[in-house]
């Protein structure tokens, strides 16, 4: 198994921290969170990392290199990172998928080692990993029927405060199978770049296959484990006070 790290991210909403540098480099407590997401990694035996970088992209180079902690770092470069969103970035990395199993993770979030442990662990191959809604979660939520598969994706635009008790939300770390990448996801990104653009979520792509009657993306709920998504310098406050004895 592989993990597929997207750091092409320029963090606008951190203002001055991130001038210098992108996203994955800012630290929490003294330590950077590529650092903590690889240290994460290389502690459920991951040996192979995939960083999509763009913005600042020579300081992520030279502060991981081409190995850390056991890990071979290979780089995919997104050159119009300020362009482009997300999915871009992922259809970039398209040939990686179709070589493994894979975790797909976003380089702004912190979390306990403990939560790559619950996905990777997990037998089910297709794995989105979610949390019960909180107020104060942002982003894209899904619902779920009775055997954990995901019946929609709803975005910010899209979320209804009277189906709250029903959401969960998408914490930003995945598992497919080679299967599923070569079948469903890698075919689906590439006609969705083609016919509606790069300057979308990929979470659009995992929208359109969980609408399939045999959709084999399921959902993993956590049960406690700590985990925060920073994109503004409140958040990296947050983050900070969350994790303060990680």
């Amino acid at each position: 198994m592989q993990a597929i790290i997207l750091a092409a991210g320029m963090g606008r909403r951190l203002g001055e921290l991130t001038n210098d540098n992108t996203k994955c480099m800012l630290e929490v407590n003294g330590t950077r969170l590529i650092n903590r997401t690889l240290d994460a990694i290389a502690a459920v035996g991951i040996k192979r990392a995939i960083l999509v970088v763009g913005y600042k992209a020579e300081n992520v180079k030279m502060w991981v290199g081409q190995s850390y902690n056991g890990i071979e770092i290979v780089y995919v470069e997104n050159p119009i990172y300020d362009q482009t969103n997300n999915i871009y970035s992922l259809f970039l990395a398209k040939e990686h998928l179709l070589n493994d199993d894979t975790i797909l993770l976003e380089s702004d979030l912190i979390f306990e080692p403990c939560v790559l442990s619950r996905i990777i662990d997990e037998p089910y191959p297709n794995l989105a990993l979610v949390d019960k809604y909180e107020s104060w979660m942002d982003g894209t939520v899904v619902t779920l029927d009775e055997r954990l598969k995901i019946k929609g994706f709803f975005t910010k635009e899209e979320f209804r405060y009277s189906d709250i008790d029903s959401y969960y939300k998408t914490v930003n770390i995945y598992k497919f199978s080679r299967e599923f990448s070569e079948t469903h996801y890698v075919p689906f990104l590439e006609a969705y770049c083609h016919a509606l653009g790069r300057n979308v979520y990929y979470e659009q792509v995992l929208k359109v296959i969980t609408l399939l009657d045999d959709s084999p993306l399921k959902a993993l709920p956590l049960s406690g484990e700590k985990w925060y998504e920073i994109d503004d310098i409140q958040d990296l406050d947050i983050a900070s006070s969350i994790f303060a004895r990680s």
